[in-house]
């Protein structure tokens, strides 16, 4: 590359000294120079701040109270001085080369508005998360979870979306769209909004399988704890009734209903019941957002005079033989 574009790395942690150590050990030996690390302690009451203290290159970012993934995340975007923006999640041990992938393909893309690492898990022979795709209804789907991690690099590759434990974030499309949807909080459904604005006005979302980073989120934790299908189905309807069109919410209501009476998923039913009281309570102001927010990226479409990229449009997983190089 002629120019080496300077990554900014925000790690937002709430309560992660335990997990700090192994997460900036791993950032040390990056072998890409030219980056910074913004830590976000996010309300932490467990010596967060003094963990990170003792990394000299680690810049430290106090909020008095929990913000939330958007609410962190902004904080330390705000600070940073990158041509482009690495969230990572405080859980991850990245891989010496990982940066140098997202650089290039920074640098290189020219539709490109997130970008997304390849996720494994902790064996580093299993295959978390490499691109996503969301179903009529919302719910959120993983491609190549379970899959054996690639012997070889493969391609960069467009997906619908990317997760946020590892998201690279183009600094010109944040200064379109702004920051992350701090109603989201705590947590879920923040980086699918960001992707679907993006695809909005025209930008893609891109895996890069070349790029990795172990998730220490284990196969076996408890994804379907009452809290967490709170949490999740709130947000998931959220993020729906912000940014679906009418008649998509008309099939997302359908799908709905086929969902329960196929799947009856018995664990989901008071978090859901729950989530939706939640949600009506909370949809006079939710309209007002949806609102404003369509007639936002209306205008930044004109004025860029870029078309809507179809979100729904079928695309096999990035792992597969099928999928076409970006």
């Amino acid at each position: 590359m002629p120019y080496t574009p300077m990554a900014s790395v925000i790690i937002c942690s709430l309560n992660g000294a335990d997990r700090l150590p192994m997460c900036f050990e791993a950032l040390a030996k990056t072998t890409y120079r030219n980056h910074e690390i913004i830590l976000v302690d996010n309300g932490s009451t467990d010596g967060t701040s003094e963990v990170a203290a003792r990394w000299p290159r680690v810049r430290l970012l106090r909020a008095d109270r929990n913000l939330g993934f958007a609410g962190g995340n902004n904080l330390g975007l705000r600070q940073a001085r990158g041509d482009f923006f690495v969230l990572l999640n405080d859980d991850t041990e990245v891989e010496p080369g990982w940066l140098e992938p997202l650089a290039e393909a920074a640098m290189t893309l020219p539709d490109w508005g997130l970008l997304g690492c390849l996720l494994i898990y902790p064996d580093r022979k299993t295959v978390q998360h490499a691109g996503a795709w969301i179903e009529p209804n919302g719910l959120t789907q993983h491609f190549g979870y379970g899959e054996p991690v690639p012997e070889i690099d493969l391609p960069v590759r467009r997906v619908p979306y990317v997760t946020g434990a590892a998201l690279v974030i183009n600094r010109f499309l944040l200064g379109l769209l702004g920051p992350l949807d701090e109603a989201f909080w705590p947590i879920y459904f923040e980086e699918t909004d960001l992707c679907w604005r993006a695809a909005e006005i025209g930008y893609a979302s891109h895996l890069v399988p070349a790029s990795r980073v172990v998730h220490h989120e284990s196969m076996t934790t408890d994804r379907l704890s009452p809290g967490f299908l709170r949490k999740y189905h709130r947000n998931r309807w959220r993020f729906m009734i912000k940014n679906f069109s009418r008649r998509e919410l008309v099939r997302a209501i359908r799908a709905e209903i086929r969902w329960l009476r196929g799947h009856r998923p018995s664990d989901h039913y008071l978090p859901l019941l729950t989530a939706l009281l939640s949600t009506l309570i909370h949809l006079p102001g939710l309209l007002m957002t949806r609102l404003r927010s369509r007639r936002r990226l209306w205008w930044i479409r004109r004025r860029l005079g870029t078309r809507r990229r179809d979100p729904w449009e079928p695309m096999p997983s990035p792992l597969s033989p099928e999928a076409k190089p970006t």
